[in-house]
């Protein structure tokens, strides 16, 4: 059963598309029924069954909920996933990143932080519409670069949120 039938989400027309408080609504539903502690007493192999169910719905919420880990598990559920060491491609917008990240780094103030922040929630945005769009029009090589972008951009969006404390993505 793929995440997207346990949480009652459509796969078509477009599985990126996801409506979290729907799928949120249905993890609680599911949790109700399968959360091990409601098995203590019935047996350890129901328990055990239950706390592995409560499990795979815990890791499909979470899947399904964050746009990265989504586009991820779909690129592999249609046999396109990515590497560790896929890279971005795009030249400009790699020198953007770095160079975000290293006012990040080198901020002194909470307002740098925030300007690259706000900068960035833009980028964001436009990189989960393109997403989207690609994962409707089911061009997979386009979809994995497009969430290596996003990946990068998640980088800077965490190395922000962590400052003044160093972040660290390795």
């Amino acid at each position: 059963m793929t995440y997207h039938e346990m949480l009652g989400a459509q796969y078509e027309p477009n599985p990126f598309v996801v409506d979290t408080v729907e799928i949120k609504q249905r993890f609680r539903d599911l949790q109700s029924v399968v959360h091990p502690d409601r098995w203590v007493g019935k047996g350890s192999e129901r328990q055990d069954a239950a706390a592995t169910m409560s499990a795979r719905i815990n890791e499909a919420l979470h899947r399904l909920s964050n746009p990265l880990l989504r586009v991820e598990y779909i690129l592999a559920h249609e046999g396109h996933a990515g590497e560790e060491t896929d890279k971005l491609e795009d030249p400009t917008l790699l020198m953007e990143i770095l160079e975000m990240r290293e006012l990040v780094e080198g901020a002194e103030s909470r307002e740098v932080v925030d300007e690259v922040r706000s900068e960035n929630a833009v980028k964001l945005e436009e990189t989960v519409q393109e997403i989207e769009q690609l994962v409707g029009e089911k061009d997979w090589a386009a979809v994995k670069s497009a969430a290596v972008k996003l990946k990068y951009l998640q980088g800077i969006e965490q190395a922000a949120a962590a400052w003044p404390h160093r972040f660290n993505d390795h």
